[in-house]
């Protein structure tokens, strides 16, 4: 851009500087030179505006990964807890021997058993969840609240839920229910399952109501698209995340 002004100014020189005195054409050098470094102090002074942005969007995003990661390793020390609770259910079914028929001691075995399999199987899901919030992503179709909502639409049709970590606020300011939305990857196969038809069929209704960096969608969900909800989002840096439901 500063460029392209200086060569439109240098020509308008040459065309009026014809029988202009040696005085004259100086001062339009002047001018010149004066134009281009207010051109050079605005473009450094927006570069350095852009650069304090990105740096306070990183500390904040910071900030908030490490409040997501806090919080999903609480919960990964209270398991051992847990599985030692349901362990020793486990040994005061094996060893009563009075009362109940083999039938009912093997039933409350098996429930046991797979207690403690889903517990160790969160455990992984959780050490996996921590591991992939060490990175920030982003992604196109975070440029705008429609594309973000059919995104996840589409994920539900596709089963496909490796994506929703990232679409929290990165701030780490949305509310609980958003943090339930993102975390789908924890649930077991049976709740993944239904958290899959009860989004799949889902809808926008009307346009966004756009403010600012804040957007307001309302959408249809269920598996007859007959349930209404809204989602807020936010916009960071120029992506859209997850906001409050």
């Amino acid at each position: 851009m500063i460029k392209n002004y200086i060569i439109v100014l240098f020509l308008v020189l040459i065309l009026n500087s014809c029988g202009k005195s040696k005085e004259e054409i100086e001062l339009e050098k002047a001018k010149i030179e004066l134009e281009k470094t207010k051109l050079e102090l605005a473009d450094k002074t927006k570069k350095e505006e852009n650069l304090e942005i990105q740096r306070i969007h990183e500390q904040k995003s910071n900030v908030g990964k490490q409040k997501r990661i806090t919080e999903l390793n609480f919960q990964l020390q209270r398991l051992p807890e847990a599985l030692k609770k349901v362990e020793q259910n486990l040994q005061n079914i094996q060893s009563f021997k009075f009362g109940r028929s083999s039938s009912t001691k093997q039933k409350q075995i098996t429930e046991a058993t797979n207690q403690i399999n889903e517990i160790n199987r969160y455990g992984e899901k959780l050490k996996n969840e921590i591991a992939q919030l060490q990175y920030l992503k982003t992604f196109d179709f975070q440029k705008t609240p429609e594309n973000l909502m059919k995104y996840i639409f589409d994920s539900a049709k596709n089963g496909d839920f490796s994506n929703f970590r990232y679409l929290g606020d990165p701030y780490g300011e949305n509310d609980n229910d958003v943090n339930q939305f993102c975390y789908v990857e924890l649930l077991t196969n049976e709740k993944k399952e239904e958290f899959r038809r009860e989004i799949e069929n889902g809808r926008i209704m009307g346009k966004p109501k756009i403010e600012n960096d804040r957007a307001e969608i309302e959408f249809a969900f269920g598996q007859s698209s007959n349930k209404l909800e809204k989602m807020i989002m936010v916009n960071r840096n120029g992506f859209w995340y997850l906001e409050s439901i």
